[in-house]
């Protein structure tokens, strides 16, 4: 349930990929009309296995040179690099795991160079049985709490028309107990797109409405994910710490907006930028990194990939007084990724020549390929929360003074354009990533 506060901070994420069939005669899909059926009876119990049954092999979260965390932090720092190419001074905001998870979920029914394309973009060093394992060892031990949580609801809408198309259970099995995908069998008529755009209503808690607006007549499957994440700082900004200030644009553009201060203990540095963590009550951080002057966050993250990330939040200073400004900011990013994916390698899965979904299922005298992905988030920064400890961050510049020599101070103010992450503290896998480039 998201929670509805005066000060409210929450991200939503929905990820939307079309799986169409191509090639061979057109045909008709039958029906016209038809009720939406609910196809977990008979695997419902695959969704309440023991997850430590089959989880040999399974990420270890204390582990160092962990391949699932570098290959999913990786493919984050990819798919922002490539997501910024082409829109300099536009503001980015992806949710890298809302698209780890339905392409997962795709790979499941991928076979041959298809499924290599996909696992070398999102797990370079895993086999498909070792993804799953380790993305299911991970979401099981997500926070979820009043103060901060992180869901993640997945379905899969399979075309009825058992004439002509015909699903693998073991491909829905795997889904239904690595992703907790929902499945549903319909006709894709325009009641079916009803059900569809209110499922992913009700999984967002009501902010995202009509997320689709037709259902492709050669569509055969959606795979849908949505992510909500909800957290309350861990020092909520009191109101003399918000006040309004200047924030240059990508183009040099400048504006009053209002400002969140604050002091901090985690400092970041690389050579190129400078930054700092804010972490929420729980389970989770906000990274933010601000490039040096003169230096955009496009051509930054050009100098950076998963392992600099990792290493450059494992090599922060944490005994450091940070002074910060944090801009307070909404972002509404769409986008669809049809060609962000193939420049990341994923080519065969959106070529109906190519693609080899055999693993997934079948579909007479055609062949089933991705033909559209559509990725929606949003997110809304500011004081947030509903408790406040008063005069923890004074105490501690009182500490520093008497021990001048030991902590250093940093000032990093967000009044230019920033990168930005939330990140989950075991791991520190980024959930959202993003770029600002413009305030209001």
């Amino acid at each position: 349930m998201i929670k509805n506060r005066k000060a409210l901070r929450i991200g939503w994420i929905v990820f939307l990929l079309l799986l169409c069939c191509g090639c061979g005669k057109k045909e008709e899909n039958g029906s016209t009309s038809g009720s939406v059926v609910d196809l977990m009876e008979g695997i419902e119990e695959d969704r309440m296995g023991d997850m430590e049954d089959t989880s040999e092999g399974g990420v270890d979260l204390k582990a160092e040179n962990n391949f699932f965390i570098e290959d999913t932090t990786d493919f984050a720092i990819e798919l922002l690099k490539e997501s910024v190419k082409g829109k300099s001074g536009e503001n980015i905001m992806l949710s890298p795991v809302s698209v780890t998870s339905a392409l997962a979920m795709a790979a499941n029914g991928a076979r041959g160079n298809t499924l290599d394309q996909m696992l070398s973009a999102f797990a370079g060093h895993q086999d498909m049985d070792s993804f799953n394992r380790n993305w299911g060892k991970w979401t099981e031990g997500l926070t979820n709490t009043e103060e901060a949580c992180l869901q993640f609801a997945n379905a899969i809408w399979v075309q009825e028309n058992e004439e002509k198309l015909s699903v693998e259970e073991d491909f829905l099995k795997q889904n239904v107990f690595f992703y907790d995908a929902d499945i549903y069998k319909a006709v894709f008529d325009e009641d079916t797109l009803k059900s569809l755009n209110l499922w992913v209503e009700e999984k967002t808690g009501g902010r995202v409405k009509d997320i689709l607006d037709n259902m492709d007549e050669e569509a055969v499957m959606y795979l849908v994910n949505t992510v909500v994440f909800d957290a309350d700082w861990m020092k909520i900004y009191q109101p003399f710490q918000v006040r309004d200030s200047t924030f240059t644009n990508a183009a040099g553009e400048k504006k009053d907006v209002p400002f969140m201060y604050s002091t901090e203990s985690s400092y970041l540095e690389d050579g190129n930028a400078a930054g700092f963590i804010k972490p929420y009550k729980e389970g989770y951080r906000f990274v933010a990194i601000l490039p040096n002057q003169g230096i955009s966050p496009e051509e930054y993250l050009e100098t950076i990939d998963g392992e600099h990330f990792l290493d450059l939040l494992s090599g922060a200073k944490t005994e450091a007084i940070v002074k910060t400004s944090v801009p307070k900011f909404e972002a509404v990013y769409e986008a669809k990724l049809n060609s962000v994916l193939p420049s990341m390698g994923i080519e065969d899965a959106f070529d109906w020549k190519t693609a080899d979904f055999r693993g997934l299922g079948t579909y007479v005298n055609k062949n089933i390929y991705i033909n559209r992905i559509i990725h929606k988030t949003f997110i809304s920064v500011g004081e947030l929360g509903t408790e406040a400890v008063v005069a923890t961050v004074e105490e501690a510049v009182a500490e520093a003074a008497e021990e001048m020599e030991e902590i250093e101070i940093y000032e990093v103010y967000l009044k230019r354009p920033f990168l930005y992450a939330i990140v989950e503290n075991e791991t520190n896998i980024p959930v959202f990533i993003g770029v600002v480039n413009e305030i209001g």
